[in-house]
């Protein structure tokens, strides 16, 4: 606080403050400084000062009630979630924040992709079905604790990343004819391009690489089990793998 006095006598003024805190004195603050924690919002605060010259003292002053105000929450962190996404994920808003009224926050959100407002989007969570890969996708989150808003912060981008493909069939892990077939079904949340490959198998097992039918004529000797490894790949080098034991069994 700032005071201005002057003494008849030219004598140096010092001064006694005592901090009022809605018409009650506060005790032990008698500086001219009051502190955080004194006091919360809605609260009236005064100050009386009474000046003194060492020998009497002056007329106490009484400052003007002063209304402690409502603070508008503050955000610290906003960031996207899962922070590795593919087309296939639902994106989540993580919120950091405080009110230093105590106040409960509410938030209100707005998505961007790629630089434009997704006017439709205003929850915390992003459904997959907006975005795409390489898509960049970032969320603006505003405080309210419905007195004041906060500031607005904005997260980092998150660039949406090439999902791999999704092996949909299961293998017959067993087989007691000549011939052995098995129809790879494969789909790339992407829609990229897929690849077929047969890591490892029995001696001349075959798969075709654009369509997935792994074909295998079968011999006595080949009784037994057999360790198979499948690839499936996109063409931006994402893959997905199935391994299994195929048991051949002649009666």
């Amino acid at each position: 606080m700032s005071i201005q006095s002057k003494d008849p006598d030219g004598d140096p003024i010092t001064y006694q403050y005592q901090w009022i805190r809605n018409d009650e004195e506060i005790l032990g603050e008698n500086k001219n400084t009051l502190k955080s924690g004194n006091f919360k919002k809605g609260e009236l605060i005064q100050v009386r000062v009474t000046p003194s010259d060492g020998k009497v003292n002056g007329t106490p002053f009484l400052s003007i009630i002063v209304k402690i105000l409502n603070s508008p929450p503050v955000i610290q962190e906003v960031r996207i979630e899962p922070k590795v996404a593919y087309v296939t994920d639902h994106l989540k808003t993580y919120v950091k924040s405080s009110d230093p009224d105590g106040d409960f926050i509410y938030y209100t959100y707005h998505w961007e992709k790629n630089g434009v407002v997704l006017n439709e989007e205003r929850g915390e969570t992003l459904e997959r079905g907006q975005f795409k890969k390489g898509d960049s996708i970032a969320v603006i989150v505003t405080p309210d604790d419905r007195e004041t808003l906060g500031p607005p912060k904005k997260s980092e981008n998150l660039i949406i990343s090439n999902s791999p493909p999704i092996i949909l069939s299961s293998p017959p892990t067993s087989v007691e004819k000549t011939t052995y077939i098995y129809q790879v079904k494969a789909n790339d949340p992407d829609d990229d391009p897929i690849t077929f490959t047969l890591k490892s198998g029995p001696k001349g097992m075959e798969m075709d690489k654009r369509t997935g039918l792994i074909k295998w004529e079968i011999r006595k000797e080949n009784r037994g089990g057999h360790s198979v490894e499948i690839e499936v790949s996109d063409d931006a080098g994402a893959k997905s793998i199935q391994r299994y034991t195929l048991t051949i069994d002649f009666k």
